[in-house]
């Protein structure tokens, strides 16, 4: 993929545990980095109903006997969460059958990644030892640039990282952290962010320490390129973003952003980890410091402690 990150390979990361229908119960998942499991299974399923399909085919019924039908925990999810059907996965690969085409040699070049995620997971350990794994699971969807964390793990559509195994390590990383989040505030704490009022703050600080978790493993965030646009306006950014923040306004900075051509993507998330990011440095415990980004119940006295924005 070029440019690095570009707008249609966005992170959806605006899951809720608890509207997964999980209960309080913490998951059981491994501590040992060792075991971190990479699914491919629905890729698989994909490709055996991919090498049927011709012209004659009856698309819907071939995908959801093959794929839909035998889809892993995360697919299910994933279904659930993004509403995806056999005809939007249809019209998705009849609008785009070369990138969908590129699967096959995707899959058949898995075995060079594996050790890519190994190494990933044991980055990831050296930065967070106490951390749970739960699988990653690579999916197949309506060609949309999705991943997100769950209760079942890290869900990541592969179709905008089939050539890019850097964005595909940096996704995984940055919804792994936030499985670390929900663990560490406990899952209906992590659940109630998202229906909390005036939550702006918290929902850029969450996805802000995710970035900074990814930035501490793999030396880069997903935002890159709004980064170096962030690091351009500073100062007039953090203005806007005060501004902002009085009146809860995330159109500039959070997802509606996506959608507008005219101004650099999810800039929020940049804002939380330039926060989360003085936060660290300011901190002379790293650890301790690690577990606040992750645990974060105070988002206001959280920005002032962090010293990034003076009063």
């Amino acid at each position: 993929m070029k440019n690095g990150i570009t707008r249609v390979t966005l992170i959806w990361t605006m899951l809720v545990f608890v509207n997964c229908g999980l209960t309080n119960a913490q998951p059981n998942y491994p501590t040992d980095h060792d075991k971190a499991e990479l699914i491919y299974s629905d890729v698989e399923n994909f490709l055996e109903a991919f090498k049927i399909l011709n012209k004659t085919s009856d698309t819907v019924a071939v995908l959801n006997e093959y794929y839909f039908d035998r889809a892993s925990a995360g697919l299910k999810e994933y279904i659930g969460k993004h509403n995806l059907t056999s005809e939007l996965l249809k019209g998705a690969m009849i609008k785009d059958p070369e990138r969908y085409a590129k699967i096959a040699d995707f899959f058949a070049n898995r075995a060079s990644f594996i050790p890519v995620f190994k190494t990933t997971m044991q980055g990831f350990n050296h930065v967070l030892p106490s951390a749970m794994y739960p699988p990653t699971y690579l999916l197949v969807g309506a060609n949309r640039g999705i991943a997100q964390a769950s209760k079942f793990g890290q869900l990541v559509t592969i179709t905008k990282v089939l050539d890019n195994d850097e964005k595909l390590k940096k996704l995984i990383v940055h919804e792994l952290s936030h499985f670390q989040q929900a663990m560490s505030l406990g899952i209906q704490a992590y659940g109630a962010v998202y229906s909390k009022p005036n939550n702006m703050l918290d929902l850029c600080l969450r996805e802000g320490g995710a970035e900074y978790i990814t930035f501490l493993v793999l030396n880069e965030i997903t935002q890159a390129k709004s980064l170096v646009y962030f690091q351009d306006n500073e100062s007039d950014l953090k203005s806007r973003f005060m501004m902002d923040l009085a009146q809860q306004n995330t159109k500039f900075w959070l997802w509606d952003s996506i959608d507008d051509p005219d101004t650099p993507n999810l800039l929020g998330y940049v804002m939380g980890y330039k926060i989360c990011e003085a936060y660290y440095q300011n901190t002379s415990d790293k650890k301790t410091a690690l577990n606040d980004i992750l645990a974060i119940t105070q988002p206001e006295e959280f920005l002032e402690s962090s010293n990034y924005i003076p009063k």
